[in-house]
């Protein structure tokens, strides 16, 4: 598999016939809205060659670009191509990584998670059979209540569905109340033996009567006063679980370094959790957010740097990676506490360049794809994934040697990562 970045005057017809594809596989793959349009910049995959695979390069004093595609075999231009902005002359930055393309000598065996909002009827299950390579499936989710008790989704379609294609469900509970992460609810329960032990009762309960194969624990924006209540729970949760083949994962927040009293991420006490849970999802995503600036959702840079933590404080075979299949769209200007942007599947937002005949820009430090475009008199701005950043961010699973990928959300269309997910891992059913 290669992936190509469209340059300007190209057509899907230039690009089949130069790497010898057809041109409805190319539609197929990239799932283009247009046979004739394509906007410069946009990323595509070809089904062509071995598994592809991203070399990180830190760059290192008197590095050139010349000197990589000698060293790599790889062309200067083809180097380019994959690093837009990178500079054609003299000598690159030093500390800077150069993505550079090349391909799987072997497969290696991932995990690959998603989290999945059912919605009780064959939307779910055609969902999954989509995407039925799946290791795990979150239900997300089962909402703690202030008595202790559990709000349950619509899961039986769900259900039904994944162990039809051999997925192993996972039951998410969260202090989520339908609109926010509820710090308050997840204050109450933490500190309360008698509502905490009601809480690990329901879940148990739910799994062994819904056949869930284990809980996966959302807690989020929790205070940092919290952070020994929480983790006493996830033990006492542990506990319960392993006796009965129940596995226990957590989805953490992202951080580069242990402050205990920092808002939101000092709950998190890595080493205590790493410890306590079967695996974590690493939530990898959300620095650009809906209420935020425009910026990229899940900056390689950032993500790179959480990693380096996590994996010297967590052992990296219980780590899923998070990824997005979505990016935002914000109209502009931005104005703090008053823009909202909107979310757009990763599909979509790259369709969305080709109906507006906008060039996508790259922003070589993140790694991320984004345009602009104008409509009804409003400007806009779009962040999103591609075929290239997710192969960058694949690398470092790689280079982490992580237990595997995490996805939020199924029902958001990313074809390219599907692809890219099968033909460079093995994935493993439970």
């Amino acid at each position: 598999m290669e992936i190509h970045r469209v340059e300007p005057g190209e057509t899907p017809a230039d690009i089949a016939s130069k790497y010898g594809v057809s041109l409805r596989d190319l539609l197929r793959y990239n799932e283009l809205a247009s046979k004739d349009v394509i906007a410069p910049g946009i990323a595509l995959i070809l089904p062509k060659g071995p598994p592809v695979r991203v070399i990180r390069h830190v760059v290192k004093a008197g590095d050139t670009l010349n000197r990589l595609a000698h060293r790599y075999g790889v062309p200067s231009a083809v180097i380019a191509n994959w690093n837009p902005g990178l500079p054609a002359d003299g000598p690159l930055p030093v500390g800077f990584t150069v993505n550079i393309p090349g391909t799987r000598p072997d497969r290696c065996t991932i995990e690959l998670n998603a989290y999945l909002v059912p919605e009780g009827n064959e939307n779910d299950q055609a969902l999954l059979q989509d995407v039925s390579d799946l290791t795990y499936v979150c239900a997300f989710s089962y909402r703690v209540q202030p008595t202790g008790d559990l709000d349950a989704p619509k899961d039986r379609s769900m259900l039904d569905a994944a162990a039809k294609f051999q997925i192993a469900p996972m039951a998410t509970l969260t202090n989520f109340n339908g609109n926010r992460f509820n710090p308050d609810l997840a204050h109450a329960i933490l500190h309360s033996t008698a509502l905490a032990n009601r809480v690990v009762d329901q879940i148990v309960r739910v799994c062994e009567e819904k056949g869930y194969r284990g809980v996966n624990v959302d807690f989020e924006h929790m205070p940092p006063g919290d952070r020994a209540a929480y983790t006493a729970f996830i033990r006492t949760l542990g506990k319960v679980l392993r006796p009965r083949g129940l596995s226990l994962s957590l989805a953490l927040g992202p951080k580069t370094s242990d402050e205990a009293g920092a808002p939101w991420m000092g709950a998190f006490d890595y080493a205590a959790l790493g410890d306590e849970a079967d695996f974590v999802m690493l939530m990898t995503y959300e620095w650009g957010w809906v209420g935020g600036p425009p910026m990229p959702v899940a900056p390689v840079d950032r993500v790179a740097s959480v990693l380096e933590y996590a994996t010297g404080t967590i052992d990296p075979k219980k780590i899923l990676m998070g990824m997005t299949l979505y990016g935002y769209d914000w109209p502009l200007p931005y104005m703090k506490g008053k823009t909202r942007a909107a979310s757009i599947a990763n599909n979509d937002a790259q369709n969305l360049a080709i109906a507006e005949r906008v060039p996508v820009e790259w922003d070589l430090k993140a790694a991320s794809p984004h345009f602009a475009y104008e409509t009804a008199g409003t400007k806009h701005e779009v962040w999103y994934d591609d075929a290239l950043s997710a192969a960058v961010k694949l690398a470092l699973v790689d280079a982490y040697g992580l237990r595997g990928v995490s996805l939020w959300v199924l029902g958001n269309e990313f074809p390219q990562l599907w692809y890219l997910l099968k033909d460079g891992y093995k994935l493993e059913k439970k």
